[in-house]
């Protein structure tokens, strides 16, 4: 738990941290990377539910700063709230979403946990069940996305989420400090754990949102990123940590989520 509670303090603090993961979340982690590309681009068509965020989406449907200038990247969201309307598709039969599903059940525990952790940094009520209204998210750069044309393939931007897990497969994210780039560099068993605009609004400002953004590789070179966005629960009355004031981070949130070029969440 020291790591735990070591991530918790640099979040308060900075609004970045580092985290360990198990090994059975590191396999899970490479086989759902590993795996997606076999699966076929009719399977890609058929599974995607653009209302709800869901499924497979394809080359540059969402962008991080100006919607002429796409995010170079496929993507597949996945969200245990939709999951029972989806079960009539054989796709939720397949090894690859039965690997996600097992992350994503792991993950939502680790953010529980530091997401109370943080709350009790700063003496604040725990949140409810994070779980139902955050998803998975793969993003999947391929080798020759923009190599040599822009400069990010996501440009610098602050996720509009409480927290971001965020375990890529190799470096290319940096932390946007003023004029400086500053590579995050991670080991095998960590993931990067970024406050999100919604953790700052909660805090009073007090957390700083992690700028962040993904440089477009030197030479031609394939990346994915697995990230899982941590939302707050819809139904909880929140009231922020040290003006104790009524909070609305349900519009603030919809609001985030459409900004990157997505419908409107149907969850929160």
């Amino acid at each position: 738990m020291n790591h735990i509670k070591a991530c918790c303090e640099s979040i308060a603090q900075t609004g970045f941290g580092t985290l360990q993961i198990s090994e059975a979340m590191l396999l899970d982690y490479k086989k759902i990377v590993d795996g997606y590309p076999a699966i076929s681009p009719a399977t890609k068509a058929s599974f995607s539910f653009e209302k709800d965020t869901d499924g497979f989406f394809p080359f540059g449907t969402e962008y991080s700063s100006l919607e002429e200038q796409p995010d170079l990247c496929e993507r597949f969201c996945y969200w245990p709230a939709h999951s029972l309307k989806r079960r009539a598709f054989e796709f939720t039969r397949s090894d690859f979403f039965a690997v996600v599903t097992a992350f994503e059940q792991q993950v939502s525990e680790l953010a529980q946990g530091l997401m109370d952790g943080i709350c009790a940094e700063f003496g604040a009520t725990s949140l409810n069940s994070l779980r139902a209204a955050s998803y998975l998210q793969l993003y999947v750069y391929g080798a020759n996305s923009g190599s040599g044309q822009r400069q990010f393939a996501q440009d610098p931007h602050e996720d509009g989420h409480l927290l971001s897990f965020i375990k890529p497969t190799r470096d290319g994210l940096v932390l946007v400090r003023g004029s400086s780039l500053e590579p995050v560099r991670l080991l095998e068993n960590e993931v990067a754990i970024l406050a999100g605009s919604l953790l700052t609004e909660l805090s009073d400002c007090a957390i700083p949102a992690m700028y962040h953004a993904v440089l477009t590789p030197r030479r031609p070179m394939p990346r994915s990123s697995l990230i899982y966005f941590v939302n707050p629960d819809s139904e909880q009355e929140l009231t922020s940590f040290f003006r104790h004031q009524p909070i609305d981070l349900k519009n603030a949130a919809n609001t985030r989520h459409t900004s990157f070029g997505n419908h409107p969440l149907q969850l929160i």
